[in-house]
């Protein structure tokens, strides 16, 4: 089969790691055997599309090993499984999901996967639509449904006008999202919408950004100089882009809310801000990395398939063009949505 493998440096030159990452002409396409399912809960999977994440090149996980096949998210078809008489899955099933970040693998034609890595993908949703989702619709939805607190909104709840849902059960909400027009920013307005919170969408233009928010479910939008004049007004603050703005945040919170940041830098933001005397006492405030798993991806799927979670794919390119991608999903972005490889 063929595969994106990272070649090691050349002799002589200095190894590649996170502080020195490969360059984008270390990604090859090389040809190297099918892998077989080899552990109950194993599953080989025929890959039909993965995406461009930003910055996997900088990832201690990239480097565990040499000639690492990249790529996390995936939808394709299973071929085969390895404990057929103990799995939900069967060959030809349409899935889709999310390898761990250690189990880099689906820039390729196969890849095997455990099952509780993947789910049954959206019924009308494409293989490139599809591979979009795992990644940053998982991190929106454990944000929200697991560090958030918030139920798990179910179709059952009232469907209204223009495939807008709402939970009554938690009308009133107030939510705040900080880099609501990313990738996982606009995946948490359309879920917090769908969990009837009240959602205020924060980032740095209104003017490129308003017209999209309130498409996707925002009810208000608002620039991240404004957030610094709150005080006490959220339940519930997600934050994307930490930094200056995630101090701010503090204040904006009720006391008795919640602050939850994704941004990787931030991850000991709460003992830091400590230390420089930010934090509030009794704001429940945490950072976590995304764990992903059939839950989220089933909830999603379910919401894709009801019509209320859009998803975004800004450009495709073919497999054989990965440092292309890879190079053009690291540069300065003008559109929205997920960069995807096609195989």
């Amino acid at each position: 089969m063929q595969a994106i493998r990272l070649h090691p440096a050349a002799p002589g030159q200095q190894p590649h790691t996170p502080e020195n990452p490969a360059p984008t002409f270390a990604l090859h396409l090389d040809t190297i055997p099918i892998p077989k399912p080899s552990a109950p809960g194993e599953i080989l999977v025929q890959i039909k599309a993965s995406t461009v994440i930003r910055d996997t090149l900088t990832w201690p996980e990239t480097y565990s090993h040499e000639y690492t096949t990249l790529g996390n998210d995936l939808s394709g078809t299973v071929v085969e499984v390895f404990s057929p008489e103990h799995s939900k899955f069967k060959p030809g099933d349409e899935v889709f999901g999310m390898t761990a970040a250690d189990r880099p693998r689906t820039w390729a034609e196969y890849a095997v996967v455990r099952e509780n890595e993947i789910a049954l993908k959206p019924r009308d949703f494409s293989w490139e639509a599809s591979a979009a989702i795992p990644l940053s619709g998982q991190t929106a939805f454990e944000a929200l449904f697991v560090h958030g607190g918030i139920p798990v909104p179910k179709e059952e709840n009232k469907v209204v006008e223009n495939k807008q849902r709402v939970n009554p059960n938690h009308n009133g909400k107030k939510i705040l999202i900080t880099g609501a027009a990313g990738g996982v920013g606009a995946y948490m307005v359309q879920l917090a919408r769908f969990a009837g919170l009240r959602v205020t969408a924060a980032t740095s233009a209104n003017a490129r950004n308003d017209e999209f928010l309130r498409s996707i479910g925002a009810d208000e939008c608002i620039e991240y100089a404004a957030v610094k004049e709150q005080r006490d007004v959220y339940d519930l603050i997600i934050d994307c882009v930490g930094g200056e703005t995630l101090v701010d945040l503090w204040k904006a919170v009720k006391g008795d809310g919640r602050l939850i940041t994704v941004d990787s830098s931030s991850y000991n933001f709460v003992e830091e801000h400590t230390k420089q005397g930010i934090h509030r006492n009794g704001v429940k405030a945490s950072f976590f990395i995304v764990e992903g798993g059939p839950n989220g991806l089933e909830a999603l799927a379910r919401f894709a398939d009801l019509g209320i979670l859009q998803v975004f794919v800004l450009k495709v390119y073919p497999l054989e063009k990965a440092a292309e991608a890879y190079e053009f999903g690291n540069g300065r972005l003008t559109g929205r949505g997920k960069v995807v490889l096609t195989v």
